[in-house]
């Protein structure tokens, strides 16, 4: 699963009412009938969020694997400008740093 705060457009601080408000424009926007896979992915992303308690829980519960771009996004500061070494990178996805 990715970031739910993305897939659903809004910020990690928000209220309960807000992330309901984004979950039914993205529905609006997906429906089942025309995009299933990304209806459902909105669908798994509220789930994960809806609520306060379950925001407290999913960065402690939640553990899907990085994509690419989020190790490239996490290794950034290490290496400005540029992007990370072949070697640094590999030590990323074994969990290293």
């Amino acid at each position: 699963m990715s970031d739910p705060y993305l897939v659903l457009g809004v910020a990690p601080g928000v209220d309960d009412a807000t992330i309901h408000a984004a979950y039914l424009a993205a529905v609006k926007a997906c429906p089942p009938e025309r995009d299933l896979p990304r209806f459902e992915a909105v669908r798994s992303a509220y789930e994960a969020i809806r609520t306060r308690r379950a925001r407290l829980a999913h960065p402690l519960f939640d553990t899907y694997p990085p994509s690419t771009a989020e190790l490239l996004d996490r290794a950034a500061p290490l290496q400005a400008p540029r992007r990370p070494s072949a070697e640094l990178f590999a030590a990323l996805l074994r969990g290293e740093g």
